[in-house]
């Protein structure tokens, strides 16, 4: 080989002569000119997802996992490790090595391999950045020789090293060194947190963490990313590792004493997870957030460069969720509603959203509960059960009405026939029989502490189903989620938990709407910014109505329907859901700085849950009220007592007599609401309210339930809830044929049954069928059903668009609405 080395180089010399002049023609000083920076050639960059406190709660990428980083932040053994097995004499050579090249010439000529290639750092840099790739030519090696020493001329050792170690593939779909380190040996566990002050410190990386080892083994990879893939050839990559801790002791880079530890050391990876299986918290949040951007036409103006910024832009996305109380609600439902009973069968699912209230967080979704497990194996596991399309909320729509009513004028003290059951007339179309109340009058505030149903049919009447629609979209529930029908104020419309969230952030706030916000800020790769949420409120109730709304609403869970719900140390207010089926359930309710709305059920289907709770059925105060009250609590840590504003006077009509100042609640369970009760609550001035479940559960006429507890020591006269257990009535279903699919859903919903809608062809209706109206229904009208009867109707869907051949196919939609009954 010694014969050939003079004429390699004189060959060598020749070349680069020869091929100047053509180099030239390619316009190089033009890409190189003082207008061109190579810090403007973009490559795709994995966006990140941070928490309200700067904690990462995963990466967005493409096909190409990467984050560039600057010189500076990579450590001096990374970097060394690099250049020690991939080009030496990197920081003496001008851009090309000609021992490297000669020692590849000879490798080429004799047998096996050998541990450097030819080109030098600077020459695997332009050459694949600005030269094609494809081309495997003696001339495209020239250009790259050319190119190389020209652009160490123009930039530095560190720049083109940082360059370099940004670029340069490592396998497993990691571009750069940084995105390497993650994928072979996990996340950083540095947990600096950020801020908008502090962007250059901003940074948490896991090559601040390598060891000389690991750092040795990402080196080993760039020659041959597969073949030396530690995840399926852990024997060549631990030679090659091996071989780079060599280079390293050979160059000084390391001590003889880290080359022999080192060498004796396992590479200890993470596991190879496949991109599409990787888990993080707050999943289904991170879903909304990435449909969020991608439907925002201020990121791009088509889908495709909103998805190419979002998974290639490398911008920094900061959230308003709060891992740790995602932690914590995601814990309080699975203490309150595990996943299985003790007997092995599934529990229903949870939805729930926590939304902040106050200055500091108004608006942002704090914690998202869409559902049990984003990353499990049911077909409906991603479908994020708080933001999707919603189910039943149940007498959870009722303050809407409340709202609506009061705003109109109406006072909270009127008063209703409460009346069960109650026929309304005419404004609702056909008679309109409602259940669901107490014997005798209500006013509307006792209405809506005890969820009477009778009262509130006679309060949309006054109000109108337009007007509760309006008034819905202004609390928060989106545009045409709500249709203008009588029975919609008893929850037979579909709603979400980010909706309901939004309509009782709006009562939190005394009237003042803030829409949810999942963004505060985004970040782009080069520091400057892309986004800034700015708060936009607008107001809905003046301050007299929402204080009444506030007042009423806190009687629900001191004494109401909720009161499972009521927190220890914070006034709240909030309201029971359940469907007439008992197939969903829901508690929304706020604090003066926190909303929370909760929904449990079955995903997959509108099922009843008859026995879930203990055995007894499941209604908006039992597990969503319980629910609700763990993360309330959680997310309620730390923050200052606020009281609710004090309603006007006219907001309540009872005037207590002299009562004690403490006093023992008696033991109701087992009596019955008679005169011998009736002196119990006496002795300590107690008032009570007595509201009747059917059940077949427990004797007739007796109390199964009652709040406060037995033997509690409360103040005097405070009120006493008790369930009374009443025999299940059963009704004649109605008959509905020929009424609009709204209007049957109102009429039967108020009977007590719940709906499932077909659309199909009437088979029998001629040429000229009524689209949209009920042909048929099952069970056949005058049938009695029981209250858990669903009601199948056959409605006329519209025709299908003309073809050019005929078909008798008909779409089959089922959904199950029903009204509350608490």
């Amino acid at each position: 080989m010694r014969r050939f080395r003079r004429p390699l180089v004189a060959l060598l010399v020749a070349l680069l002569v020869a091929t100047a002049c053509s180099v030239e023609t390619k316009d190089f000083d033009t890409l190189f000119g003082e207008d061109f920076s190579v810090g403007e050639l973009e490559t795709a960059q994995s966006s990140r997802v941070f928490d309200r406190n700067g904690v990462l709660i995963t990466e967005l990428r493409g096909e190409q996992n990467r984050r560039d980083i600057t010189f500076e932040q990579i450590p001096e053994l990374v970097y060394n490790a690099v250049v020690a097995i991939e080009d030496e004499r990197f920081w003496d050579h001008a851009g090309v090595d000609l021992k490297a090249i000669l020692r590849a010439a000879r490798s080429n000529v004799g047998a096996g391999g050998v541990s450097q290639g030819g080109s030098t750092i600077t020459q695997q840099y332009v050459g694949n950045v600005f030269l094609d790739r494809s081309e495997q030519t003696a001339g495209r090696k020239i250009e790259e020789i050319f190119m190389a020493r020209r652009f160490e001329q123009r930039y530095t050792k560190e720049f083109i090293l940082e360059r370099y170690l940004n670029w340069v593939y490592f396998g497993n779909g990691a571009y750069g060194v940084e995105a390497a380190a993650r994928e072979y040996f996990g996340p950083p566990q540095c947990a600096r947190q950020t801020s908008a002050a502090d962007e250059d410190d901003r940074e948490c990386l896991k090559v601040d963490e390598l060891t000389v080892v690991e750092a040795a083994t990402i080196a080993g990879l760039i020659q041959a990313p597969s073949r030396f893939n530690p995840h399926t050839n852990y024997d060549a990559a631990r030679d090659r590792r091996d071989l780079v801790l060599l280079r390293m002791y050979a160059n000084e880079y390391i001590t003889e004493e880290e080359y022999d530890a080192g060498l004796l050391e396992p590479i200890d990876l993470v596991e190879n997870v496949n991109i599409l299986e990787e888990e993080y918290p707050a999943a289904h949040f991170v879903e909304d957030v990435k449909q969020w951007f991608l439907g925002n036409p201020a990121f791009g103006a088509t889908r495709e460069e909103r998805t190419r910024l979002l998974f290639e832009g490398g911008l920094d996305i900061y959230t308003t969720i709060d891992l740790e109380l995602q932690a914590e609600a995601e814990a309080g439902v699975e203490r309150i509603l595990p996943q299985y009973r003790e007997d092995g069968t599934p529990n229903p699912d949870a939805a729930a959203v926590i939304m902040g209230t106050t200055a500091e967080d108004d608006g942002h979704i704090l914690a998202m509960v869409g559902g049990r497990d984003f990353f499990g194996g049911d077909d409906d596991a991603k479908f994020n059960l708080s933001s999707g399309s919603g189910r039943q909320a149940g007498s959870s729509m009722k303050p809407i009405a409340l709202a609506a009513a009061l705003s109109l004028g109406l006072p909270i003290t009127r008063v209703y026939d409460a009346t069960s059951p109650l026929v309304v007339e005419k404004v609702c179309g056909p008679k309109w029989t409602v259940r669901g109340g107490t014997d005798g009058d209500s006013t509307i505030a006792a209405g809506t502490t005890y969820s009477r149903n009778t009262v509130y049919a006679q309060v949309m009447i006054d109000i109108g189903p337009a007007r509760f629609v309006q008034m819905a979209e202004d609390l928060g529930i989106g545009e045409d989620r709500i249709q203008p029908v009588c029975a919609a104020v008893l929850g037979t419309e579909n709603v979400n938990m980010v909706e309901m969230a939004t309509v009782y952030s709006t009562f939190s706030r005394q009237g003042t709407r803030v829409d949810p916000v999942y963004v505060t800020r985004i970040i782009n790769n080069d520091g400057t910014p892309l986004y800034e949420d700015v708060l936009e409120s607008s107001s809905v109730l003046n301050a007299t109505v929402a204080a009444q709304i506030s007042w009423v609403l806190s009687t629900v869970v001191s004494y109401g329907t909720g009161t499972r719900a009521a927190l220890d140390d914070y006034p709240a207010g909030g309201k029971t859901g359940t469907t007439q089926n008992n197939a969903d359930a829901t508690f929304a309710g706020f604090t003066a700085q926190r909303a929370t709305a909760v929904w449990v059920g079955y995903p997959q289907e509108q099922r009843p849950m008859l026995t879930e709770f203990h055995g007894g059925k499941v209604q908006g105060g039992t597990f969503p009220a319980l629910i609700w009250h763990e993360l309330m609590t959680a997310a309620m840590q730390g923050l200052p007592v606020v009281e609710f504003p004090t309603p006007p006077g006219s907001s309540t009509t009872t005037t207590l007599p002299e009562i004690p100042e403490t006093a023992t609640v008696p033991d109701l369970i087992g009596r019955r609401l008679d005169e011998e009760t009736l002196l119990l609550l006496e002795e300590g001035v107690f008032t009570i309210e007595g509201i009747d479940v059917e059940t077949w559960e427990h004797e007739p006429g007796t109390i199964f339930f009652q709040s406060p507890a037995p033997n509690s020591v409360v103040p005097g006269g405070s009120p006493i809830i008790v369930e009374v257990a009443i025999e299940p009535e059963l009704f004649p279903i109605p008959s509905v044929i020929g009424l609009t699919e709204a209007e049957a859903k109102g009429v039967i919903a108020a009977a007590g049954f719940g709906i499932a809608v077909e659309l199909q062809t009437n088979p029998d209706g001629g040429d000229s069928p009524v689209i949209g109206a009920v042909w048929s229904q099952s069970p056949a009208a005058d049938s009695e059903g029981d209250q858990l009867t669903i009601v199948t109707i056959f409605v006329e869907p519209e025709p299908p668009p003309p073809t050019t051949t005929t078909s008798t196919t008909t779409t089959t939609t089922t959904t199950t609405e029903a009204p509350p009954d608490e």
